[in-house]
């Protein structure tokens, strides 16, 4: 009965701490907002918008024609916004981020093309927009490959036409009117098309992910601070005086245990209870696996918490030793990012982490309508972890 006073006094003050408050519920939920909205926003792309060089030189008259009639073209299609520029206001557009990209023609295309000598296009990227430009690059590609044909084709039929007798200039601009149009239909209208088709799925609820990782990096936090009060307890000389009185050390350390968990269970009910309601978040169909994972996931933040008070000698160290162990375990544990995407090594060494395990549990109820069984794995690791640092916790603070 003693210790549940202390740890409800304790719940008491926590609770009417402002600061507390911000850090268990306000910035979580706008964490995962931030970074929900922003990897989950509208998957649509804007206008791709690049630029087109015509070629710089001399008895070239089809160069302007060809890179305005290609940039009609392309303006065409809905995503691309194109316009012609020299070199010198592409390459300051581009480097200064104002176009996605820049396409230059080089000198000598017609050449290349009908004659199969070397020539290069060159598309300047912007970094910034590496998907945009990537498209353009795509674009690029496209034509050169059409083209290479095109010419292939081209020569093929020069060569054997002037077979029988040589062909005269005025023959050989026609043939070549001809092969543009050809290689334009070609492009425009390829024999062999593709077709892309998505899956019938849900949409993934990024905010899904992002809400429990959170809810995991700040329950620990919440947790450090909660623990942290044994020392300022101790600092302020509160503890002396709570030892001339008829409580046992047995008892004060089972109450500031009890109240952390208690505060803990309270902050992640609280923070699933608001995914539902501000994020739309289905946990499941099985409420009672996401009560269990949460309250399993209370108890080893705490007994976490309290384990790296139990080390540190003062409050400051608290929180300094505290807010280093939670941010690379954080890190290393996928709360802050997807360690799906990581390599296979370094998510074997993720699995070392308190924050890998308890979120693994959310993630198998919200995505994989997990029940008990489901996360009974997760359930056993979180659990033997909060067993073992609640051991730790008692026989350190008992001989402090």
């Amino acid at each position: 009965m003693k210790a549940l006073r202390i740890a409800l006094k304790d719940l008491r003050i926590r609770l009417r701490d402002r600061n507390t408050l911000i850090l268990m519920l306000l910035l979580p939920v706008g964490l995962t907002a931030v970074i929900g909205f922003a990897f989950g926003g509208d998957a649509g792309i804007s206008a791709v918008e690049f630029l087109l060089v015509s070629p710089e030189e001399d008895g070239f008259p089809a160069g302007d024609f060809l890179t305005g009639a290609a940039a009609n073209f392309l303006s065409q299609i809905e995503i691309f916004d194109v316009e012609v520029a020299t070199r010198e206001e592409a390459t300051r557009a581009v480097s200064e981020g104002e176009k996605s990209a820049a396409i230059l023609v080089p000198e000598g295309l017609r050449e290349a093309i009908l004659e199969g000598t070397p020539a290069e296009v060159v598309v300047l990227r912007d970094p910034a927009s590496d998907i945009k430009a990537g498209i353009v690059q795509s674009v690029v590609e496209r034509f050169v490959t059409y083209a290479s044909a095109g010419g292939i084709v081209g020569r093929a039929i020069f060569e054997t036409l002037e077979e029988e007798r040589p062909l005269t200039d005025g023959e050989r601009w026609q043939l070549t009117g001809w092969m543009l149009r050809w290689m334009y239909d070609r492009y425009r209208e390829p024999a062999i098309g593709i077709q892309a088709a998505d899956t019938e799925v849900e949409d993934v609820n990024v905010h899904a992910y992002f809400a429990p990782s959170f809810a995991v990096l700040f329950l620990l936090f919440t947790m450090l601070g909660s623990a942290k009060s044994i020392h300022e307890e101790r600092e302020s000389g509160t503890y002396d005086r709570l030892m001339t009185a008829p409580v046992s050390r047995a008892t004060f350390i089972g109450g500031k245990l009890t109240g952390s968990y208690l505060l803990a269970a309270v902050q992640m009910l609280i923070l699933i209870l608001l995914g539902s309601i501000v994020f739309g978040i289905r946990w499941g169909s099985h409420p009672g696996a996401v009560v269990v994972m949460a309250l399993v996931t209370a108890a080893g933040a705490s007994s976490l918490a309290v384990l790296i008070a139990s080390i540190a000698r003062t409050g400051s160290q608290v929180d300094n030793v505290g807010t280093a162990v939670i941010l690379v375990m954080s890190l290393l544990g996928g709360s802050m990012w997807p360690v799906e995407q990581a390599p296979a090594a370094f998510q074997n060494i993720a699995r070392f982490t308190f924050n890998y395990w308890a979120h693994s549990g959310f993630k198998k109820l919200v995505f994989l309508d997990a029940g008990l069984a489901g996360i009974a794995q997760e359930i056993a690791i979180v659990g033997a972890m909060s067993i073992v640092f609640f051991a730790l916790s008692v026989r350190l603070l008992s001989r402090r």
